[in-house]
């Protein structure tokens, strides 16, 4: 014979399974929830308007900052060009030092550039990168520096 003890039922049974569907209590009326959910509207469109005014004021101040700032961040652009033809201009004087009759910003004593009304003229992108590094063309070029 086997020498184990099988599990039983406890004495008088099991209780009865409760399988009937309960409802959840609630936690507010109807009324309840539709006067939270105006409420928390007004109060989201409040905020929302008071936040919009605010970033409408910084909009119109960073603009105002942008247009006063403008002329300086030209002049600076201009004047790196301008010391980047110095640089090219300089570059060139070296290189052909030693070449008889060669003048600089003249191709064989023939002006390079025929400007009539001594206006300035934009230069090219070829003008500009020509004497730079591999580098500093694709930051000129890709880094959009000319704008």
């Amino acid at each position: 014979m086997a020498s184990y003890k099988q599990d039983l039922p406890p004495k008088g049974g099991f209780d009865p399974i409760d399988f009937a569907a309960r409802a959840p209590k609630r936690m507010f009326g109807g009324f309840t929830q539709f006067g939270l959910f105006i409420g928390v509207t007004g109060l989201a469109w409040v905020a929302w308007s008071y936040v919009k005014e605010i970033v409408r004021k910084e909009k119109l101040e960073l603009n105002d900052a942008r247009i006063a700032v403008e002329p300086f961040i030209y002049a600076e652009k201009d004047r790196a060009i301008l010391t980047h033809y110095r640089r090219c201009r300089d570059e060139e004087n070296e290189l052909m030092k030693n070449v008889k009759g060669w003048e600089t910003g003249t191709l064989w004593g023939e002006p390079v550039y025929h400007n009539v009304r001594s206006r300035y003229i934009k230069p090219s992108l070829e003008e500009l990168v020509t004497h730079m590094s591999p580098k500093e063309q694709h930051d000129m070029i890709f880094d959009k520096l000319l704008r």
